[in-house]
């Protein structure tokens, strides 16, 4: 046999060997071979798990042109960005971004605080600019937030390189870009003349930065500010020059009419300028035809301590605006209670609070309202105010009256009728209404008699400066009594007796009405 062969015929039979030739089962009778599983897939017993999910922070430096970048000068003012997410990939939205440097000193920070809240898409941003001139390097900034309970971070690394020379020294010349900053206050929105006060601002600060092709503040440079539409607002400061940071600012003061505008910066004998965000001017001074009072409810549980009503004050300026947050108001009361232990009234927002009016002693008699008064006092120590009056109603009062006011309450009622129809009156003897949602049931107190409310149950709140019994109609029928039938024109009477109930947060009070009618 040749060697050829020879070797053939050994891996030949080593390869039988391996697959377990000569047995039983498998190819050729050999016994099927294990599958061994792959490092690493699924199946692998041994694979390490995937990690999981987490809070991210994802920062990145911007250059002046709103790039993003690696490397600064020593003069340039850069961006950075830190992008929140939550464990689901969502943006974190209204998380407190901290910022750092690591490694170093070579970086300032605006604001000092080196902290920024992130919006919307879960973004917040800080300036950082070389700390000095010879603050040349590398260094890393980081950012950190605890987002869900869970503390996240995010760095980047960032070269300082010098700042290249500059040709020229006269500032206007070396401008390249006006940009707005900011304006204080924040919300972009100042009051009309003469409706300052607490949180509320008659004017407003605008600042502006000028900045050279580096993107890199230059100082010394005059800029010419006007107002869109003129006139409307006071411009403070038309003229100004930019300091060591480049930064100029100006300042506006709000007039009698309620407006928009908007502040145009311009670089003195350059056509550089750039226009401000739009500032509002409105929420002029309450005024008295403006002072809304509104309740939720009118005809409150004299039985019921804690039986409460909601009262809102909604005002307005000449202009029909809502007025700026913060305008306190007074509540008092000479019946029950109002407002809270911390304060007597309320601070507006939007235009608007509300307080609760609550029944308690000392409670008003019969027919005796408790009125509230809500005011605040303006800037100029005019008061202006309101008043809404409840009425506090003893449930056990009510009873059923032929009219709306007056009178005595039902005795007995005489009919010729075997099915008669009441239309009457419930309410108390000085004429006021049951509470608010008051539910009245007749009950008949004699086999055969029928008896139903048709209207008037429960009893609606009334919204009335000088309210009354309130309606309700009644049916009634003595054709089923067997002891004592009912006959149209006959020469006796019978008398028939029923129950009425008026019910309201719990209480129930109780009336007894009889009616006699003509048997045989």
């Amino acid at each position: 046999m040749s060697l050829r062969k020879i070797l053939i015929s050994t891996v030949f039979a080593g390869f039988l060997a391996a697959c377990g030739g000569g047995g039983g089962g498998g190819l050729g009778g050999s016994p099927a071979l294990p599958i061994a599983p792959i490092a690493g897939s699924a199946t692998d017993p041994n694979a390490a798990p995937a990690p999981a999910a987490t809070a991210t922070v994802a920062l990145e430096v911007l250059s002046g042109s709103g790039l993003s970048t690696t490397s600064i000068s020593t003069v340039e003012i850069a961006q950075v960005k830190a992008t929140a997410k939550d464990a689901a990939g969502t943006p974190a939205k209204g998380i407190i971004i901290t910022f750092s440097e690591q490694g170093g000193s070579l970086l300032t920070f605006t604001p000092v605080s080196k902290t920024a809240v992130t919006d919307d898409a879960g973004v917040a941003i800080v300036e950082a600019r070389a700390a000095s001139s010879a603050s040349v390097g590398a260094t890393t900034v980081s950012a950190s937030a605890r987002i869900a309970g869970t503390q996240a971070t995010g760095e980047k690394v960032l070269s300082i390189a010098s700042a290249p020379a500059l040709l020229g020294s006269d500032p206007q010349a070396l401008v390249n870009a006006l940009n707005f900053l900011d304006v204080n206050p924040a919300d972009r929105s100042i009051v009309l003349a003469g409706s300052g006060g607490n949180g509320r601002s008659e004017s407003a600060t605008l600042r502006f930065r000028v900045v050279d092709k580096n993107n890199a503040p230059v100082k010394g440079v005059a800029v010419t500010f006007t107002v869109t539409p003129p006139g409307d607002v006071v411009l403070n400061v038309p003229k100004a020059t930019s300091d060591s940071d480049g930064v100029i600012l100006t300042t506006i003061s709000s007039k009698s009419v309620a407006t928009a505008v908007v502040v145009n910066a311009l670089v003195t004998g350059r056509n550089i300028s750039t226009p401000s965000d739009q500032l509002l001017v409105t929420t002029g001074k309450p005024i008295p035809a403006g002072f809304d009072l509104s309740a939720e409810k009118y005809n409150l549980n004299f039985r019921k301590s804690g039986d409460k009503s909601t009262i809102t004050v909604r005002i307005v300026d000449a202009n029909g605006n809502p007025v700026a947050d913060g305008v306190p108001i007074v509540f008092t009361t000479d019946y029950g209670a109002v407002g809270t232990s911390s304060r007597g009234g309320c601070v507006t927002a939007n235009g608007a609070c509300s307080v609760d009016y609550v029944v308690q002693d000392p409670r008003p008699v019969d027919g005796v309202p408790a009125t509230i008064t809500a005011s605040t006092r303006l800037g100029d120590g005019t008061t202006i105010s309101g008043t809404l009056k409840f009425y506090v109603t003893d449930v056990n009062l009510v009873a059923l009256y032929a009219g709306r006011t007056g009178g005595s309450p039902l005795g007995t009622i005489t009919t010729s009728q075997c099915d008669l129809t009441v239309n009457a009156f419930a309410g108390t003897p000085a004429g006021l209404p049951p509470p608010a949602t008051t539910a009245a049931k007749i009950t008949p107190l004699s086999d055969g008699l029928t008896a139903s409310i048709v209207t008037g149950s429960p009893f609606q709140d009334q919204l009335a400066s000088s309210p009354s019994r309130a309606p309700i109609v009644l049916k009634l029928g003595m054709s089923g009594v067997k002891t004592a039938p009912c006959m149209i024109g006959g020469a006796n009477m019978a008398t028939a007796d029923y129950l009425v109930e008026f019910t309201v947060g719990g209480i129930t009070s109780q009336r007894s009405y009889s009616v006699t009618y003509p048997v045989n």
